[in-house]
């Protein structure tokens, strides 16, 4: 069937892309994680008709908590619940646009949240959200060059689209007046920009750097990336799964 595909390349890219930045780096226990967030989130909910409500800064932080506690709501009582939150913190980030169209964090979360809401929606819909996505990482980039998050999450979007099959980007070419394109040195871009803003601490960043290596046939520097990430510790479960990847990776490519 013809509308598989397209279907699989969006969700794949949206699912790979915000995953990438949706992250809790310094927590260092599930318990700890899920308490800190629930505390952000009821914070800020009983802020909602306060003066903060006519901050974008306010409405950013307000869907970034949304959309974690909806991972942990996720767990707890199951995915209509998560559904609604992430809904929620859609809605939340657009009204940080609203107030500030000049906000890299509004840009950032809104994106993130397009990306979840899309898994909930039609085919369609995850079609336009792998173009809005992208549009507003870069704006975010445009905004704040410095932040290492949205360089990370631009990087695994050109790398998602440069690794679609023979078969999707034939699909896509027939379905879009304009189908996506990346090429690996664009993801790799990224990635390094990202790591150079953010040195020697983000395991995941360097599992990607290395990939792209992979890619362009430069083994020997895609091994000495998977080295360093493999010498940071495992702390979060995206530590953890870049960690079992990189543990695949590096018997194959290490002479």
């Amino acid at each position: 069937m013809v509308s598989q595909p397209p279907m699989l390349i969006f969700t794949a890219l949206l699912t790979r892309c915000w995953k990438g930045v949706t992250r809790i780096r310094r927590m260092h226990t599930d318990d700890e994680c899920c308490k800190a967030w629930q505390e952000r989130f009821n914070l800020l909910q009983e802020k909602k008709n306060s003066h903060f409500s006519h901050s974008a800064d306010y409405w950013w932080r307000l869907a970034k908590a949304s959309f974690f506690f909806g991972q942990i709501e996720g767990a707890r009582k199951g995915e209509e619940r998560k559904k609604e939150l992430v809904y929620e913190a859609r809605q939340h980030a657009q009204a940080a646009l609203i107030l500030d169209e000049n906000s890299a964090h509004a840009h950032q979360w809104y994106a993130i949240t397009l990306g979840t809401v899309a898994e909930y929606e039609g085919m369609q819909a995850k079609i336009n959200s792998g173009y809005d996505f992208k549009e507003h990482i870069e704006r975010a980039i445009q905004l704040s060059p410095t932040d290492p998050s949205p360089h990370h999450l631009l990087g695994r979007w050109c790398y998602s689209v440069y690794m679609l099959t023979w078969i999707e980007r034939k699909v896509a070419s027939t379905l879009f007046a304009t189908p996506p394109t990346a090429t690996i040195d664009e993801a790799l871009g990224h990635f390094i920009q990202a790591e150079e803003l953010n040195p020697g601490v983000w395991k995941e960043n360097m599992l990607y750097i290395a990939k792209s290596y992979i890619e362009k046939k430069d083994y020997d520097s895609a091994v000495m990336w998977l080295e360093k990430g493999s010498g940071l510790s495992t702390i979060s479960q995206d530590d953890k799964e870049a960690q079992k990847e990189i543990d695949g990776l590096l018997p194959k490519y290490r002479r």
